[in-house]
C-alpha cells in the first residue's frame, strides 16, 4: 500500500521528467510541425524568407521565441499566454525580432505592466511620456498602463530606432530615450542581446 507521501513523490518525479523533456525539446528548437531553427535576426525577419509561411505559423514561432526569452528571465518566467501572444504579434507587426522585443520588456519592466521608474518611464516597455508625447497622444488615446497599448507604442518606437540606427545602436538609443545617452547603463545592450540569445 502506497502512502500519500509516496504518491506525491512519484508525481513530483514524473513532473521533473516531463519538465526535463520539455526543456530538452525547447533547447533543441522543437516545433510541432517541423524542426524549428531560430532565424539569426539582424533587425527584422526577412520578408522574402517568410513569404510562403502562413500567418498562424509565424505567430506560433514568434510566441515560442518570446516564451524562450521569458523562460530565461526571472521576472517574466510567470508571464501569461496573452502577454506572450501580444509581444509576438507586435514584433511581427513592426518587423523586429520577437526575441528583441521580449528581452526589452524583460529588462525594462520584468513584465510588470504597472512599473514606473524614478525617471518617469511607464509600463511594460518603460516609455517616457515626456519624450514621446509628440509621437503618441498619452493624454487621450494611449494608456501606458494598458499592456496592449504600451506594447504597441514601445514596439513602434523600438522598431523605428532599430531601422534608423541598426540593431545595437537602436537598442542603445531606446534606453537613452531616443538619443545616445551618455549616462545610461553600458551593459543595457549586452543584457538585451544576451537575453534574446543573440550574443
Amino acid at each position: 500500500m502506497q502512502t500519500s507521501s509516496n504518491v506525491r513523490q512519484i508525481a513530483i518525479s514524473m513532473l521533473v521528467i516531463l519538465l526535463s523533456v520539455v526543456a530538452m525539446l525547447g533547447l533543441a528548437g522543437y516545433s510541432h510541425k517541423h524542426e524549428f531553427k531560430p532565424t539569426p535576426y539582424v533587425a527584422a525577419p526577412d520578408p522574402a524568407a517568410q513569404a510562403g509561411i502562413p500567418e498562424a505559423e509565424k505567430q506560433y514561432v514568434a510566441a515560442l521565441d518570446v516564451a524562450r526569452v521569458f523562460g530565461r528571465s526571472s521576472g517574466c518566467a510567470e508571464a501569461d499566454v496573452k502577454l506572450i501572444g501580444d509581444i509576438a504579434a507586435e514584433s511581427l507587426r513592426v518587423g523586429i525580432s520577437p526575441r528583441i522585443l521580449a528581452a526589452t520588456v524583460a529588462v525594462e519592466s520584468s513584465c510588470d505592466s504597472m512599473a514606473v521608474s524614478r525617471r518617469g518611464a511607464v509600463g511594460l516597455t518603460q516609455i517616457m511620456p515626456k519624450i514621446w508625447r509628440a509621437s503618441f497622444d498619452f493624454e487621450h488615446t494611449v494608456n501606458l498602463f494598458n499592456p496592449a497599448e504600451n506594447l504597441h507604442a514601445g514596439a513602434t518606437i523600438l522598431s523605428n530606432l532599430i531601422k534608423q540606427y541598426g540593431l545595437t545602436e537602436g537598442i542603445r538609443h531606446y534606453q537613452g530615450t531616443g538619443t545616445d545617452c551618455s549616462d545610461c547603463d553600458n551593459n543595457y545592450v549586452p543584457k538585451i542581446l544576451s537575453l534574446a540569445g543573440m550574443k
